[in-house]
């Protein structure tokens, strides 16, 4: 890995401008990650811009400096473009970002090497990455740095429940904590600050779960009616996915949320062996092997029996 991480040290030192690009549908892994890279970046005298296409969650906006990310690329050509957490260019949405080389920093085991650099590892998060080419470029990772970093690491952890929990995982924690993340206020902002609408759309997810296989397979759906009939967003629903996991049958939960009409996002989750990834990709989606995500096109019903005969085969 150093080899890459001096290839980026190259790339940087030549750089002016950069962007630094978050997935569509941001978690926080992307979010935290983006926000620590360009602040890298700024102690580094490079003009960073961040782009997220869709913006930014309610849940995310207490991160230090994410009112300043857009949700479109720049006009303008930049020296760099560099994406976090992306298995893929098309990851970061449909707008094309004007770069003249593309620096791909990413922990999915389905990454396809977009990049003219492709910083790739299984970690338990692209904060890892992030953490480590700091460490290598000797940028000073202050308070906001490692807020943004320990975010990224407990969201795409569970908070350390995840089988991508490594030893390494634990240790770059502790040195976030160290120099400024506070693990109390990170966890009450990230999973202690729900609106009304959404706990309330939240029981009305739960009030759906079905199951098939004897409680094997967990599963629940929302339509787009019920999420304007409750005012609600999508983001209102995140978290649903993860209740669903914890029922003590279940080995695959899946979450159908109907976006607009005839498009339906799905997440899957997984205990033990079972690989949704494998699933997610056959879609056109893809992710991790115990936590991946696809959007298909088609009615709430149609997209559900499609996706649950894949998942059934695999019994």
């Amino acid at each position: 890995m150093n080899r890459i991480f001096e290839s980026i040290k190259q790339e940087l030192s030549q750089a002016k401008t950069a962007v630094v690009a978050a997935h569509v549908d941001p978690d926080g892994d992307t979010l935290g990650s983006m926000i620590a890279m360009a602040l890298m970046l700024k102690k580094l005298g490079i003009k960073a811009v961040m782009y997220s296409a869709d913006g930014v969650p309610r849940t995310y906006k207490f991160l230090p400096h994410s009112d300043e990310i857009y949700d479109h690329p720049p006009k303008h050509e930049s020296d760099l473009l560099i994406t976090v957490d992306a298995s893929d260019i098309s990851r970061i949405g449909a707008h094309p970002v004007k770069a003249k080389k593309i620096i791909n920093i990413d922990h999915h085991p389905d990454n396809t090497n977009f990049g003219a650099i492709n910083c790739v590892e299984l970690l338990s998060a692209v904060a890892e990455l992030i953490y480590q080419l700091a460490e290598y470029l000797k940028v000073e990772i202050d308070p906001e740095i490692a807020t943004a970093l320990y975010v990224s690491i407990i969201t795409d952890t569970g908070s350390f429940k995840y089988t991508n929990t490594l030893p390494s995982t634990f240790l770059v924690a502790m040195n976030l904590v160290k120099r400024g993340a506070n693990p109390s206020q990170c966890a009450t902002a990230v999973y202690d600050n729900k609106t009304l609408t959404s706990v309330k759309i939240f029981a009305r997810a739960l009030l759906n779960i079905e199951t098939l296989k004897n409680g094997r397979i967990v599963y629940a759906a929302i339509s787009n009616e019920l999420i304007h009939e409750m005012h609600a967003h999508g983001e209102d629903i995140v978290g649903v996915i993860d209740h669903l996991r914890t029922i003590d049958t279940a080995e695959v939960a899946v979450m159908f949320r109907e976006e607009i009409k005839n498009k339906v996002k799905i997440n899957f989750r997984s205990k033990g062996s079972f690989n949704v990834s494998r699933i997610a990709k056959s879609l056109g989606g893809g992710g991790h092997v115990q936590a991946s995500g696809v959007v298909l096109e088609g009615s709430l019903l149609e997209v559900k029996k499609k996706v649950l005969d894949l998942i059934l085969k695999e019994f």
